[in-house]
């Protein structure tokens, strides 16, 4: 139940809500055009500029999240997946696959000063607490690196290791084909959560 709870969230922010966004020479090309049509009054023109400007620079910032994933896993190669940005929140997940069905999935997510951030992190809450109803057994509290996660587990060998950052960022790890809490603290502990809170 929590897995299809997080999948449908993560689909729903983590989807781009654009098929390509402008790269850097494209933003000061829009930033420059912004400001000419502020000075002409075309406000309309010079909002829709700044709006295709944000849209270019949160996916530079994305591009440039993807350097604090680890390369690899135990052996596994990462895979980028969804990543882009909806009401005011971006993110973006790498998937690190072996044979036997063990997977980890690593997602960065950020909706600092939103509304719909804030309604994220409380969803998220509420699908953690619907999948320690469901197995039956107490989140986990792990500590990484001075930041405090919780892990649940969503049945004998899959759970989510979630932890909420300052601003409304947040960072899970999934992990499917393991059992217990260990896996997902091992990944933690390969993750910069200080930078990730910082920068993202």
């Amino acid at each position: 139940m929590k897995r299809k709870c997080l999948s449908v969230a993560t689909a729903i922010f983590l989807s781009s809500i654009t098929c390509s966004l402008a790269q850097a020479d494209d933003v000061t090309s829009l930033l420059d055009s912004a400001e000419k049509n502020y000075a002409d009054h075309n406000y309309s023109k010079a909002i829709e500029d700044l709006e295709w400007a944000k849209k270019g620079i949160i996916n530079q910032q994305l591009d440039s999240m993807k350097k604090l994933f680890p390369a690899e896993i135990d052996g596994m190669k990462g895979v980028n997946l969804d990543e882009g940005a909806v009401l005011g929140v971006r993110g973006t997940s790498r998937k690190y696959g072996a044979d036997g069905g063990k997977s980890v999935v690593i997602s960065f997510i950020s909706g600092e000063g939103t509304t719909a951030g804030n309604g994220l992190g409380a969803l998220m809450k509420m699908a953690a607490s619907l999948g320690a109803l469901e197995s039956g057994k107490a989140p986990k509290l792990v500590i990484s690196k001075g930041y405090k996660g919780q892990y649940v587990a969503e049945g004998p060998d899959a759970g989510t290791l979630t932890f909420n950052l300052s601003g409304g960022k947040m960072v899970t790890v999934a992990t499917t084909g393991y059992q217990g809490a260990a896996m997902a603290e091992k990944v933690a502990g390969m993750l910069d959560l200080a930078t990730i809170e910082k920068t993202f």
